[in-house]
C-alpha cells in the first residue's frame, strides 16, 4: 500500500477563504385577508381574488381610509308616493373585518322599495323606529322594551345589492327573534307584512298566544276557588317583589302583573281578581265560591300596596314617598322608564278586563253567583277608580296623566299607545270620564295622536280611533 499523502491532511486543516457577504434586499409581500362572511351572502359577494394573481402584490390602503362612492342610491320619489319616515340617499360598503351578525340578509332589490317595505314593516308591527338618513341606520323599540339597531349596507363585489342586518342591543331574544324574522323577510319580499297584520293582528305575539289558548282548551278545567287562591298567591308575591329595592325584583313584579292581568295568557277568573286589586286595592267578590266571613279574613294590605305603587308610579315616576331612586335619578332615567312603562301596561290591561262585556256573562251565570252579591259593573269600577286616584295622587287627576302622556305621542309612541288605551277603556265605560275628557281637551291630543299613529304605530292608530268614536258617540247621544 502506499504511504497517504500528508500534504491532503495538512490542506485539509486549513481554513477555508472567507468570502464577500452577498448584501440583503429586503422584500415586500402581501396576503390578501378575506372578510368574515355572513350565512346571507352568496360565496363570490366579496370578491376576493385568489392567490397567485398579480393583484395580491398591490395593497389598496385608499380603500380602508378613503370613503367610495356607492353605487347603489334611491330612486326619484314618484308622484302620489306614499311619505316615508325614512329616506337614505346612499349606503356604505361593509367595513374591513366587520363580522355581519346572522341576523342578516342579502337582497336583490332596489334601495327604495326597501326602505319602503321595512318602514311599513315598523308601522304595521308598532315599533318605534328613530332613522338616520345620512348613515342608512334605524334604532328600534317594541312594546316588549326590545331595542334593536338596523343597518343598511352596500355588498361588495362582483354582485349588487343591499345587506340588511339587524342587531339585539338590550330585551328578550325571543322577541328579538320574532320581530327580526318578520322585518327580513318583509325586506326580502318574501313576507306580505300587510295580510300576516291581517290574519294574526297587529301583536308579533298573537300567533303563539293563539297555539297557548288551543293548548289551555284541551287541559281539563280548574276549579274557580283555587285557581282564585292561586291568583291571591301570585299577587302577594309580586307585591313582594315589587316592595324590594332592586331594579331587576321590581321589574319582574311588574311583570308578573302584566301576566296576570292578561286573560289570554292566564285564566279569566285570575284577569278578573288581579284588575280589581290593581284599580281597587281589593279582592272581595271575586271568589264566588267563598262565605263574606271568610272574605274578610284576607288581608287585603298587599293588595292596597299594588294599588299606590303603580299610581305612584304612573303619576310622580317613583315607588313610594322615600324612594331612592327618586332622589338619586332622575324622572327620564332608563330604569324608572321602564317601570313606569309597565305600570301603564298593567293599568291598561287591568281597564280592559273590567269593561270587557264578558263580565256581564260571568256575573250573570247561576252556577258562579250563587250565594253572592252581584258582580260590580264597569261603570262603578271605573268611577271609584278615578276617585280613589284622586285622593290618593294629592289632588292630581289621572285621566289628566293620562292624556299628558298620549300628547308626547311623537317621542314615546308606546306609552302614548297604552295611555290610549287606558283612556278609551275609562271612556268606554263611564260617562263622567267622557266628560271629563272633553273638559280637559282630549279631542285635540287624541287628533294629534292619530296622525303619529297613522305615520308611525297602528296599535296607537287604532286606540286613538276608539277613543274619538266614543267621543263621537256621547255627542250623538
Amino acid at each position: 500500500m502506499s504511504a497517504p499523502n500528508k500534504n491532503t491532511h495538512e490542506d485539509d486543516r486549513k481554513p477555508a477563504a472567507k468570502k464577500d457577504p452577498i448584501p440583503s434586499v429586503p422584500e415586500w409581500r402581501s396576503v390578501a385577508i378575506a372578510r368574515p362572511q355572513s350565512l346571507a351572502f352568496p360565496a363570490p359577494s366579496f370578491g376576493v381574488p385568489k392567490f397567485g394573481s398579480s393583484s395580491d402584490d398591490v395593497i389598496d390602503k385608499a380603500s380602508y381610509f378613503v370613503p367610495t362612492p356607492t353605487k347603489i342610491s334611491a330612486s326619484p320619489t314618484k308622484e302620489g308616493k306614499k311619505w316615508s319616515p325614512w329616506a337614505p340617499k346612499e349606503l356604505r360598503p361593509v367595513p374591513a373585518f366587520y363580522p355581519l351578525e346572522r341576523s342578516s340578509r342579502f337582497v336583490k332589490h332596489d334601495l327604495a322599495d326597501v326602505v319602503e317595505r321595512i318602514a311599513e314593516a315598523n308601522r304595521l308591527l308598532s315599533i318605534h323606529a328613530v332613522y338616520c338618513n345620512e348613515n342608512a341606520t334605524a334604532t328600534l323599540f317594541t312594546c316588549e322594551n326590545v331595542e334593536m339597531h338596523l343597518s343598511l349596507w352596500e355588498a361588495s363585489g362582483d354582485e349588487e345589492g343591499i345587506v340588511v342586518e339587524l342587531q339585539r342591543r338590550k330585551g328578550d331574544s325571543i322577541f328579538f327573534h320574532r320581530y327580526s324574522r318578520c322585518i327580513l323577510d318583509t325586506a326580502a319580499g318574501e313576507l306580505d307584512i300587510k295580510e300576516q297584520v291581517k290574519e294574526n293582528g297587529d301583536d308579533i305575539d298573537s300567533i303563539f298566544a293563539k297555539k297557548l289558548q288551543r293548548s289551555l282548551t284541551l287541559d281539563p278545567p280548574i276549579d274557580s276557588k283555587s285557581e282564585s287562591e292561586n291568583a291571591v298567591i301570585a299577587l302577594e308575591i309580586a307585591n313582594g317583589l315589587i316592595k324590594k329595592d332592586r331594579i331587576d325584583a321590581r321589574q319582574l313584579g311588574l311583570e308578573s302583573l302584566c301576566l296576570l292581568t292578561d286573560p289570554k295568557k292566564t285564566g279569566y277568573t285570575t284577569a278578573v281578581i288581579a284588575s280589581r286589586v290593581v284599580l281597587l286595592g281589593s279582592a272581595r267578590d271575586i271568589d264566588y265560591n267563598a262565605n263574606p266571613e271568610e272574605a274578610l279574613l284576607i288581608d287585603e294590605t298587599p293588595f292596597q300596596e299594588i294599588r299606590q305603587a303603580l299610581l305612584s308610579l304612573i303619576q310622580f315616576r317613583r315607588i313610594g314617598e322615600d324612594d331612592d331612586l327618586a332622589d338619586e335619578e332622575t324622572d327620564e332615567s332608563e330604569h324608572m322608564t321602564a317601570l313606569h312603562n309597565l305600570a301603564l301596561a298593567v293599568l291598561a290591561n287591568a281597564l280592559d278586563v273590567i269593561g270587557d262585556d264578558d263580565m256581564d256573562s260571568v256575573s250573570s251565570d247561576p252556577d258562579i253567583s250563587s250565594g253572592r252579591a252581584r258582580l260590580d259593573t264597569s261603570e262603578s269600577i271605573s268611577e271609584r277608580f278615578l276617585e280613589d286616584s284622586l285622593e290618593f295622587s294629592e289632588n292630581r287627576e289621572i285621566m289628566k296623566t293620562l292624556i299628558s302622556e298620549l300628547g308626547k305621542a311623537g317621542m314615546k309612541p308606546h306609552n302614548a299607545c297604552l295611555s290610549a288605551k287606558c283612556i278609551g277603556s275609562l271612556c268606554k265605560a263611564s260617562e263622567k270620564a267622557r266628560k271629563r275628557a272633553k273638559e280637559l281637551g282630549a279631542k285635540n291630543v287624541v287628533q294629534t295622536a292619530l296622525e303619529v299613529g297613522t305615520k308611525t304605530h297602528l296599535k296607537l292608530e287604532r286606540e286613538c280611533n276608539k277613543i274619538m268614536s266614543s267621543l263621537t258617540e256621547s255627542n250623538n247621544e
